[in-house]
Parts: structure tokens; sequence; C-alpha cells
């Protein structure tokens, strides 16, 4: 569900040298089309503007349900978001009738999806477009290059995810009260736990684990678009107004169980591979560990998951988490953009 937002920042892209900006000292970026008049602060009559906000799905801010409905994790668990940040920015448009006839904003910032209002929050604007339909497409880099902090991330956060140069940081929690792991017996360092008396398909010991943790710093640098809407490029302007899109972020693509084409209702969202994947059972699951396990080595990953159509190759678990990552933007809510060049349809 969207609801109406209140922009709280708005970044100025002027269309021709000498536009002016507001107060902000710094150089704004020129896109490599002249969509004004030439003049002092002038911008062509009729010409039209575009706000592109960043939204986070509802799973980001109010967390995913276990359960038996389309959008539920359906093996028992459920998740809670606390940190979801992510690098994102990079906005770049092209008139589809005339693809010379483009503009830039080449800002990208670090965003805290779970500390913005729902409906979205407005990030960069343009101005003196000519009208017509625009194709549309945006980046996640990562944040070592250029980033700026958005008022949601702390600056501790934000520092660190310039440091390591990550795309996102994501800090959650899986939750079942009936909830147990069970991880591969040639990599569990279980020390003196006691198995619950249940076992997986392997006959592997599962062992109670109720809540379980993850901290991940990931870098994952992808391009997607040029981005659609129910089969329809981009967006339209009309001469002299405005409109509004927005960049969407999922959060549930790392409990899919594959890299699906087509519609996401006919996704599986589950999390027991994750629980799994808890070697030492202290209730936190580690890129560490991660590393450690090949996806053949999860009873889990069975013949409810097609792992083809991953972004990269698929060595170990935490490429299975860039993967998943890797195919997190969207547009519009549910609309589809290609991620690196590969196709995005699901």
């Amino acid at each position: 569900m969207r609801f109406p937002s209140t922009p709280s920042l708005f970044l100025c892209i002027a269309l021709v040298a000498g536009v002016g900006c507001g107060d902000d000292d710094t150089d704004s970026p020129t896109p490599t089309a002249d969509m004004s008049v030439p003049g002092a602060d002038m911008v062509a009559p009729g010409a039209a503007s575009l706000t592109v906000l960043v939204e986070p799905e509802d799973g980001i801010v109010n967390g995913i349900a276990a359960g038996d409905g389309e959008e539920d994790i359906t093996d028992g668990w459920s998740v809670a978001f606390d940190r979801f940040l992510v690098t994102v920015g990079d906005v770049d448009i092209h008139l589809s009738s005339d693809e010379s006839v483009d503009a830039e904003a080449e800002e990208v910032f670090v965003v805290d999806l779970t500390a913005i209002p729902g409906a979205g929050l407005a990030l960069w604007s343009f101005d003196g477009l000519e009208a017509g339909r625009y194709e549309f497409n945006y980046a996640t880099p990562g944040a070592g290059d250029g980033s700026m902090r958005e008022e949601s991330v702390t600056q501790a956060d934000y520092d660190q995810m310039v440091a390591e140069d990550w795309t996102y940081f994501v800090d959650a929690t899986i939750s079942n009260p009936s909830g147990q792991s069970c991880p591969p017996a040639d990599l569990a360092e279980v020390g003196d736990a006691t198995p619950n008396g249940a076992t997986n398909a392997r006959g592997e010991a599962c062992y109670d684990n109720p809540s379980i943790r993850f901290q991940w710093g990931v870098a994952a640098e992808t391009t997607f678009g040029p981005c659609e809407i129910d089969e329809v490029p981009g967006f339209v302007v009309t001469e002299g107004g405005s409109q509004t899109v927005a960049i969407s972020i999922h959060g549930d693509h790392l409990f899919f169980n594959g890299f699906p084409e087509g519609e996401e209702g006919g996704v599986t969202r589950l999390a027991q591979w994750l629980a799994d994947s808890d070697l030492n059972l202290d209730g936190e699951v580690t890129r560490e560990e991660l590393e450690a396990i090949a996806p053949a080595d999860l009873a889990e990953l069975d013949d409810r998951y097609s792992l083809g159509g991953s972004p990269v190759e698929l060595e170990e678990m935490w490429d299975y988490v860039i993967a998943q990552f890797k195919t997190q933007g969207h547009y519009q809510g549910e609309g589809e953009c290609p991620f690196d060049g590969m196709a995005h349809d699901h």
C-alpha cells in the first residue's frame, strides 16, 4: 500500500549552465542535453519536471510474516529488519523518441529504508524537461565512490559503508517459536549443544534455535534499466506538467526459492536454509559461515529451488546472498528493470 509522501530533500539538476538550484554552493551536475531556454535563471515556458523517490517495499518497513499468504514466508519463519541501508542513485533518463535528449542526476545516497516514509523519500529532481516519454535507469553502486549520507543513516553506519564500499547493509532477525537449525553435519560446530531429536531430509541432527540474527554488509554493485511498469516503459511528462516516479527496493528476494522469471506470485518464500546456515548455533549467521557452505551442502535446497538465472556463479551461499541482492531493484513498486543488462521479469 502506498501513501502520499512529503519530500524532505530535493536535488535540483541544472539543465543548462547558469540555472540556479537554491542555496547549495556545490556544483550541480549538468545533463548531456540542453532542455531549457538559455537565459538567466529561466526555464523554457512549458518545460516539464520530474521528481524521483526512493521507496522501501512494505516488508522492509513492517517485516515479513510467517504464513500461507502470497507474500508470507511459508516454512514457519518471520523476519524483521532493524536496518536496511542501500546505496542508490546515478539516475539517468532518455527521451524515448530521441536518445540524444537525456539528463542525469549523478548524486548517490546511502539511505536506511527502515527509517524513511513508507511512501518514499524524494531525493532527485529534474527541471526543464521536454515533453514526451522517457526511459528510466538507475544504479546501486558501492558507497565508497562519492556517496552522500542521507539523514536516515547514522554517521557511524555511513562511515562503515564507505570504508567497506558496500552497496547494502542489512541488520535483521528471523524468528520462529518452534524454530530449529539443522546444519550440514560435515560443517557443523555445535559444541555441547543437545539435538532436539528431529532430523532434516538427509538425517542430519536439528537443534532448537528460535531466533537468528544476520548483519551483513554486501557489495553488490548493479545497474538497473530501462525500467517499466505493466510492460509500459519509463514515464511520460506533458508540456508544463510534473511527474513523480519511484525507485523501489524489495527486501524479500533473499527468501525467494531461486531467480524466477514471470510474476512474483509464483515465487515461494523460504527461510529454513538461513537457519541451517548457523553452523555454530550461536543465534547468528555470519558471512564467514555462508562462505563455508556450498549450495549442495544444504538439505533445504531441494527440488523446491531453481537456481538457474543467477546473476553470479553460485559456488557458496554468500554468492547466493549477493545474487539475490543484485535483483532487489524495482520501479514504481512492482515494476521491472533489467539488471546489469539481464532480463528482470518476475
